[in-house]
């Protein structure tokens, strides 16, 4: 164990000295941050109505419910606000009489949206007979939120590799590799402290980006044991790429090759119909897919993570039967 901890110091002294480990943790954090800004909430709306403090409370009440409300202190603040360049309504009210200023470039779907608000306040004493029927087109919340956190957890494995790849690299490109087999550090004890990094930092980036988007009531033990599989993709992909590169930029070039079967996977799982779905059974990734998707949508169930994740794990293992003697060649 210690000797295997002497690798991972090494790789986190290398790595933080140029920051390499920094940058590939705080991306996925950065991504899930731009998501995060760009996706709306479900609570927004988009009729907003400026109006004035001293509003009457009931007019107030009145129209949240249809729109998000935003105060001023003056008439002349109001206006201000109305002329910013987003499409803002002003509402004001004086004896009894409600009236809606406007700029003059906003939507005609948004004036009508607000005149019948308007009307249904002055209308309120009246029993207005209609009949509302809500409809689902099938989505529960944001498809870029929901997407968007799919790819960012199963390109932070990705994130995971490069660093072990790049690791790798360094080692090669400072003949210290060699070195490494005159010392008491067995191959195997090599080949775990280089993972170890990768793998934890796939885990990390993973979590961190489920939690920024804010993925509540979500079985997190399902997440935590499919993140786990999706992890060791990681530790294959670094030393299938690392072990035959010599340079930091070939690499990197490598590592590009490894986004067609990832994006390939993603795209193809939300795309292709249900019968051309088999053309994927071969990816850890697809399997992936479907896990990450259940557990976001809170429809997974324990028998069906298992069998992805055990999917995921019997296909990383052929890889790595298949890369073995390559790895083994590479790391002399």
């Amino acid at each position: 164990m210690k000797k295997i901890l002497a690798v991972v110091s090494r790789d986190i002294k290398s790595g933080t000295r140029d920051w390499l480990i920094v940058y590939l943790s705080i991306a996925p954090i950065l991504i899930a941050l731009v998501l995060k800004a760009l996706i709306p909430s479900v609570g927004d709306s988009m009729l907003n109505v400026a109006m004035l403090e001293d509003t009457p409370q009931e007019i107030q009440t009145h129209v949240s419910k249809y729109a998000k409300i935003i105060t001023v202190k003056s008439e002349s603040d109001l206006e201000e606000r109305i002329l910013r360049m987003d499409e803002v309504f002003g509402l004001k009210e004086n004896s009894g009489q409600v009236t809606i200023v406007a700029e003059g470039n906003e939507s005609d779907y948004m004036v009508q949206l607000l005149t019948s608000v308007v009307d249904q306040y002055r209308l309120s004493d009246q029993d207005i007979k209609a009949e509302v029927i809500t409809s689902s087109i099938g989505w529960k919340m944001s498809p870029l939120k929901l997407q968007g956190a799919i790819i960012v957890v199963i390109f932070s494995t990705i994130l995971g590799g490069m660093l072990i790849v790049l690791n790798l690299v360094e080692e090669k490109m400072s003949n210290t590799m060699s070195a490494l087999h005159v010392t008491p550090v067995s191959k195997s004890e090599i080949v775990i402290g280089k993972g170890t990094l990768g793998f934890f930092l796939s885990i990390f980036g993973s979590i961190a980006a489920v939690l920024i988007l804010g993925f509540d009531g979500i079985n997190y033990g399902m997440l935590a044991t499919t993140i786990f599989s999706i992890a060791w993709i990681s530790m294959v992909i670094g030393f299938g790429i690392g072990v035959v590169n010599k340079e930091p930029i070939s690499a990197i070039a490598s590592m590009k090759v490894t986004f067609v079967p990832v994006l390939a996977s993603i795209f193809g799982a939300i795309y292709l119909p249900a019968k051309w779905l088999f053309v994927l059974y071969w990816s850890p990734f697809y399997w992936a897919y479907l896990n990450l998707h259940d557990i976001l949508m809170q429809e997974g169930q324990w028998s069906l993570i298992l069998r992805n994740n055990g999917m995921i794990l019997v296909i990383t293992c052929l890889i790595f039967i298949g890369l073995k003697s390559r790895i083994r060649r590479g790391l002399n």
